[in-house]
């Protein structure tokens, strides 16, 4: 954070942002001020387009905070404690991007009002007790609010949450009452509940009604009942923690969403056979290594209604796969196939990897030339090397002409890539129509789709 903390000198009615100067370029458009800002200053940091970190500022004067709401981008003021309600108002008219105030220990009604008009993220992680008319004030919010202090909501103040149109990080909350349960579960947007170690049977019920994103990550134990009930759940169901046993993954195996698991001892097979019938996109932290056995179960994943490519495999702590169990999940033909914890290939894995039509290895940073060629010869949907880092400028050149191979944008940026791949830097929109045309074309191909 040393970075963040340097003064940026205003030069007449903007702010210095030396491009040659190293440590104004490490710290990627991030400004920070040292002290509050006075008068003279007031102006140029309202239009100054950054991540303006004020680490310092412990009194918010109103004249600075009604222009700091003219700035554009994340505005982070976490050392205030307290926040008038003249100031709130002002406050909650910043438009520019997230506004982070992560110090204030308590919100007035009028407070919570004004700032749950803020257009843009809004984090208040330190309040610890809201009453029934603050969470009306906060229910306006329709982006990430977060707010992790919060130890315990009484039903009223749930249902106000509920009616929040945004993301909801409610992840001080250790336990569920069942009437707090039952108005969290209306809320429409992605309910994150990351304390949560136990439910009991009422609040899995409400939750298992729920349609949408639900992270319950800290999730440590589900009795077969509870298990049941929370697979009715439709969305994305985020279960990082939870040890599970034959009923668990009997239930699990038929809920309908994206499902994340990652159990701390682990997955066997004969529950992965269960898990693999689930419908949807499935996440699994729980395996490490795999055998020709274990990739044949994940390789027989269906998608829903037994449509090709409509659903995912993740599996991004397997750090290494022999060929035999590269052939085997190249055969995986629900959707995307995700190896990302796989950091370098050889050239048979590439080769038989290569086939897979929907393929992710983000992890790789690096690769031969003549791994390069193989990868450069996918002809599925999608190749996606996010990660990649060091490759030859003549075999960067031919990735680049595969239009379903997925590059990172620093690649891009690279003044020889251009010449070398014949692609223009800035694509007109017929170039990528015409693009995306071709991908999708060889996915259909790939996947066989009728």
């Amino acid at each position: 954070m040393a970075l963040f903390r340097r003064p940026i000198p205003a030069t007449g009615p903007t702010l210095a942002n030396d491009a040659l100067d190293p440590v104004v370029a490490a710290t990627y458009g991030e400004a920070s001020l040292e002290r509050s800002p006075g008068d003279a200053a007031e102006g140029i940091i309202g239009h100054y387009a950054t991540h303006l970190y004020l680490h310092e500022v412990i009194r918010l004067p109103l004249s600075v905070a009604r222009q700091l709401a003219q700035h554009r981008g994340h505005l982070y003021l976490d050392t205030l404690t307290t926040v008038t309600d003249a100031v709130a108002a002002e406050l909650g008219k910043h438009t520019g991007g997230g506004l982070s105030l992560n110090n204030l220990r308590r919100l007035s009604d009028s407070a919570a009002w004004s700032l749950g008009r803020h257009d843009g993220e809004l984090s208040l992680k330190r309040i610890q007790n809201l009453n029934d008319k603050a969470a009306l004030g906060l229910a306006q919010h329709d982006n990430e609010l977060y707010l992790w202090g919060l130890k315990h909501l009484s039903p009223s103040a749930a249902a106000a949450l509920s009616c929040q149109r945004g993301d909801l990080f409610l992840e001080g909350l250790a336990w569920l009452p069942d009437e707090v349960a039952t108005h969290l579960a209306r809320h429409f947007g992605k309910l994150h509940l990351h304390r949560l170690t136990h439910l009991k049977e009422a609040a899995a019920h409400a939750l298992g009604s729920r349609t949408g994103h639900l992270c319950l990550r800290g999730l440590k134990s589900l009795s077969p009942t509870e298990a049941h009930l929370l697979s009715k759940h439709r969305g994305p169901l985020y279960l990082n923690a939870v040890e599970i046993t034959d009923a668990v993954v009997h239930s699990l195996g038929q809920h309908e969403g994206s499902l994340s698991l990652s159990p701390p001892s682990g997955i066997r097979d004969h529950h992965l056979a269960s898990l693999i019938q689930h419908v949807g996109p499935l996440l699994l932290g729980g395996l490490t290594t795999l055998d020709q056995r274990t990739a044949a179960i994940l390789a027989s994943q269906q998608g829903p209604r037994g449509i090709p490519g409509l659903s995912g495999l993740f599996v991004n702590n397997i750090e290494h796969v022999t060929p035999p169990v590269a052939a085997i999940l190249a055969t995986h033909r629900a959707g995307e196939l995700s190896l990302n914890g796989i950091t370098a290939l050889t050239e048979e894995t590439a080769r038989e990897l290569v086939r897979h039509p929907l393929l992710t290895l983000d992890g790789i940073t690096s690769v031969t030339d003549r791994v390069a060629d193989i990868l450069a010869s996918h002809a599925g949907g999608s190749l996606s090397l996010k990660g990649l880092g060091n490759v030859s400028p003549s075999r960067l050149a031919k990735l680049w002409q595969n239009p379903g191979i997925e590059l990172p944008h620093r690649l891009r940026l690279d003044p020889a890539t251009p010449a070398a791949t014949g692609l223009s830097p800035h694509p007109s929109q017929d170039e990528m129509i015409a693009v995306i045309e071709r991908i999708a074309q060889a996915g259909e191909e790939a996947l066989n789709i009728k």
